[in-house]
């Protein structure tokens, strides 16, 4: 019957905010408290009156496109406060709000956990010999290489300028030092298409790796250990991870 089937939509996610409307007779006064009980939106009285069921209609239209631009907005706002709006990977306000649960449920689990940063070497260069514009391609491309490179359970992150982070759970530093490795060597062949008459030009990364110590570590020690084997990189000659 009708409410039966009325009850069915509401309970499928596709179908839960479709609005209904419900038909009933003058008489029907049960069925229709019923009805709306069950969350039908609105009811005509039969015989329907053709200019009654056109505002109604109209009405429930309105309201389900207006919620719609709310949850759009909602859900854009959301989307703005944890993603970085050029790369489209998480901002650091993320990793920063992530990066400590994460390193308690490794310790508390006695699960590995490592920690790639990547700094494009030389970025300044590309920004001062091509403008802004190109750079901001440039790091847009980093950026598809790195989400290409990683798995759904990684958390990807450009944390400012030309520097990125990549937090691997369940990953020793073995198996994290090959994955950077594998980043860098594919940023290092892969030329990056610029809106330029050089049409492409090639860059390079160098790489910091850490893994988590069970005994007593600390995001911040994380982060510190893997931030010095990135200014080790930088400094022994760069395109290189360490």
């Amino acid at each position: 019957d009708g409410l039966r089937l009325a009850t069915q939509l509401k309970n499928m996610d596709t179908l839960r905010n479709t609005p209904i409307l419900m038909l009933v007779d003058e008489h029907e006064t049960h069925l229709m408290l019923k009805g709306l009980d069950l969350g039908i939106n609105d009811y005509l009285v039969v015989p329907i009156d053709y200019n009654e069921m056109t505002a109604r209609v109209k009405t429930q239209i309105r309201r389900k496109r207006y919620q719609e631009a709310l949850k759009s907005n909602y859900q854009q706002s959301i989307s703005m406060a944890i993603t970085d709006p050029l790369t489209g990977l998480y901002n650091r306000r993320y990793l920063d709000a992530h990066l400590t649960n994460l390193v308690n449920q490794s310790i508390q689990n006695h699960k590995p956990l490592s920690m790639l940063i990547l700094d494009m070497d030389h970025f300044k260069q590309v920004n001062d010999t091509y403008g802004h514009d190109v750079g901001d391609e440039v790091l847009k491309q980093l950026s598809q290489i790195i989400i290409k490179s990683v798995r759904s359970s990684d958390l990807a992150a450009r944390i400012g300028g030309e520097e990125f982070v990549v937090l691997l759970p369940e990953t020793n530093r073995n198996a994290a030092y090959d994955l950077a490795d594998r980043i860098r060597a594919n940023i290092a062949s892969t030329p990056f298409t610029i809106n330029h008459p050089e049409k492409e030009i090639m860059k390079t990364v160098s790489v910091g790796v850490s893994e988590i110590n069970q005994q007593g570590d600390t995001p911040a020690d994380l982060v510190k250990r893997a931030d010095k084997g990135l200014y080790q990189a930088k400094n022994s000659g760069r395109n290189k991870v360490l």
